[in-house]
């Protein structure tokens, strides 16, 4: 009766229990396991650069073979790539991207660190050579029909010429420009780079 009145005499356990420590311990010993691993991963991966090469052509023609530069490839890693472009033959005059897309047959790509950079395919414009034929008449008659060439029509563009000459029957006898003009039917003509080369109707007395 005297001890349960007087609490202070109760006897207490006094071992102290140590899995608060151990748990904590467990825990530190897990986290620096996985950052070790997490280091030794980001060690091992290399950084991969991709450099698609730029590359021109005429408006017109067909695109070139498209070709990169790899940056940190490791040897007998079989990844490569291809390429695309919304660039085609009908595309007018201006720059395109070229775009690297990696090929990688053996599932090697997870051990690097990709960089991609995207090329420039420039279409430029493209030659196109109108031309006069030369002729000749006779002093006092009227001219003959001028014919003449273009060259260079990418697509089928309706681009075409005709000729004419300041000659009329009455010219003197002499020489005297058969003069082309560029006809656009197609609205492309912004595609080329036009040359004009007259002809000559020589006037005979």
């Amino acid at each position: 009766m005297n001890a349960l009145k007087n609490p202070s005499t109760a006897l207490l356990p006094t071992g102290k229990s140590t899995r608060p420590k151990s748990i904590t311990v467990f825990i530190t010993a897990l986290l620096l396991a996985m950052l070790a691993s997490s280091v030794a991963a980001h060690a091992q991966t290399a950084t991969l650069v991709v450099t698609a090469i730029n590359s021109g052509r005429f408006y017109g023609d067909p695109n070139p073979a498209f070709t990169a530069t790899f940056t940190g490839l490791r040897a007998g890693d079989n990844i490569t790539a291809v390429f695309s472009t919304v660039a085609d033959p009908t595309s007018p005059v201006g720059d395109y991207a070229i775009i690297p897309t990696l090929v990688d047959p053996d599932g090697k790509l997870s051990n690097y660190t990709v960089v991609i950079n995207n090329g420039t395919l420039t279409v430029t414009a493209a030659p196109l050579l109108v031309s006069a034929d030369d002729t000749a008449r006779a002093a006092g008659q009227p001219n003959p029909i001028f014919t003449g060439v273009v060259q260079g029509v990418k697509n089928g563009d309706d681009i075409t010429a005709t000729q004419d000459s300041a000659a009329t029957t009455g010219s003197a006898a002499g020489t005297y420009d058969i003069i082309p003009t560029v006809k656009d039917g197609s609205g492309k003509i912004s595609n080329y780079v036009v040359s004009i080369s007259k002809g000559t109707l020589t006037v005979t007395p």
